[in-house]
């Protein structure tokens, strides 16, 4: 007989409210380059990249891991 373990996971829609977009760009393959490793305490799971333009250094961010980790606090695991 197999078991199995089932986590519930209680999501709470949320948002983001800006200011301003100052930006919007279009990066090609070759501007873009992997995450550091970054040896901190801060989970930087939801960094995806690196980019630049021009003299800009941009951070790429995957929006979706960062509203879900756990330092947003959006996502409650019930155990």
């Amino acid at each position: 007989m197999r078991q199995t373990t089932c986590r519930s996971r209680s999501i709470r829609n949320a948002g983001a409210v800006v200011d301003s977009v100052s930006d919007v760009l279009e990066l090609g393959a070759g501007t873009i380059k992997p995450a550091p490793e970054m040896h901190t305490a801060v989970d930087t799971s939801f960094i995806t990249g690196i980019g630049s333009v021009n003299e800009r250094m941009l951070i790429l961010m995957d929006i979706e891991a960062l509203m879900s980790s756990a330092e947003m606090g959006l996502i409650n695991d019930a155990r």
